[in-house]
């Protein structure tokens, strides 16, 4: 088995570290507190809440969902999420609950119920199901707060829903939230910007809603002890120097990290060591791999926007981008263009920030992207 999982439940047993943060979002949960977890992407949050939700203080005492809402641009497409993931995660428990879920969710009865021949729940929920959002939403609520165990629903990349047409999602989902007993909520995502927004601001529906949690990088010492016992056990060589090498070209982002060893860990037997050059030539091959997606990513970018991200990338990272120095650095337009450059740039997600000393940082948000554009331009 590969140990560098990517993607699914990872077993205890390959799952690096994220003790801390681990007890404190369930000591949070367990105390009824909604949370708001953030991070930059591919840090790890969806495996930490699966980490979480399958630990023992959790598993069988509450019922829990998880759903990722990014692709959705309106409230009819999150409440056809929650009430799917609903449906899907009961069929496989007690029919009692799911019992309760199908008579409570009456505007979708046509969606969701039993076969009449060999009494199996079955779903036919399609997006134009969802006729009045408004309605099956408060009966998604209402069974959550009726539910025979606590609930957990956590809802990742929550930032979506500022970016809804209706103009009263926000306010809606509070309104509902706040009156609730049984379920407490993750709310999750990588777009600090407007979830700071949105919780931080106190002309916000959901100001001081959520106990905010921030995942950060992995420990570095940590993560080398980790990856050097993974490859040992299969009787593989890797110095932590080599480890460290590459946790530092990724800045430390767990899933660039991953990758990389996972992709070595493929093709390497016992017997074998790992140095600098297997990592860089394992790099080389996943950004030849991705390359035509990351012009495609370049094609739909103005001048500027394309200027403001290389110079973002090959500063790694970049502080003060706006400044006239920072402009004159990288032969900018002006200071003016700059802004609205990066602007754009957070908007889409391709570059992000964290704090440092009470300074913005900002960096490329996908680490082999950036690394690519290094190269490239």
């Amino acid at each position: 088995m590969n140990p560098f999982f990517l993607t699914g439940i990872i077993p205890d047993a390959y799952f690096c570290d994220r003790k801390k943060e681990t007890d404190t979002i369930i000591s949070h949960l367990e105390n009824q507190s909604n949370i708001l977890l953030t991070s930059s992407r591919r840090m790890g949050k969806t495996q930490l809440i699966r980490h979480i939700f399958n630990n023992d203080r959790i598993r069988n005492k509450y019922h829990t969902f998880y759903t990722d809402i990014y692709a959705t641009s309106s409230l009819r497409e999150l409440v056809f999420f929650l009430g799917k993931e609903i449906y899907q995660r009961l069929v496989p428990g007690e029919k009692k609950a799911l019992k309760l879920f199908l008579g409570t969710i009456r505007s979708l009865a046509a969606a969701f119920g039993m076969d009449p021949v060999t009494g199996e729940p079955r779903i036919n929920l399609q997006i134009g199901n969802i006729t009045a959002p408004e309605l099956t939403l408060e009966e998604i609520f209402d069974y959550l707060e009726k539910a025979d165990k606590p609930c957990l629903f956590a809802i990742d990349e929550f930032q979506q829903i500022s970016r809804y047409p209706e103009a009263n999602v926000e306010a809606l989902l509070r309104t509902h939230i706040q009156k609730m007993n049984n379920c407490c909520f993750i709310f999750s995502g990588s777009d600090r910007h407007i979830l700071e927004q949105m919780f931080s601001s106190y002309a916000k529906p959901f100001y001081n809603s959520a106990q905010p949690v921030h995942l950060g990088r992995i420990d570095r010492d940590e993560y080398i002890r980790f990856v050097v016992a993974q490859f040992e056990s299969a009787g593989v060589q890797i110095s932590p120097e080599t480890v460290g090498y590459c946790y530092d070209e990724f800045d430390g982002y767990t899933y660039y990290n991953h990758k990389v060893f996972h992709d070595i860990y493929a093709f390497v037997r016992n017997g074998m060591s790992v140095d600098k050059e297997t990592v860089e030539q394992v790099v080389e091959s996943i950004l030849e791999e991705n390359s035509y997606t990351f012009s495609e990513v370049m094609s739909g970018l103005t001048i500027a926007q394309k200027q403001m991200l290389v110079a973002v990338a090959k500063e790694k990272p970049a502080r003060r981008p706006t400044s006239g120095a920072f402009v004159r650095r990288n032969a900018l337009d002006s200071p003016s263009s700059a802004q609205k450059a990066i602007a754009k740039l957070l908007d889409s997600q391709l570059i992000t920030y964290t704090v440092v000393d009470g300074e913005k940082e900002y960096s490329v948000a996908d680490k082999f992207f950036e690394r690519w554009l290094r190269k490239t331009y």
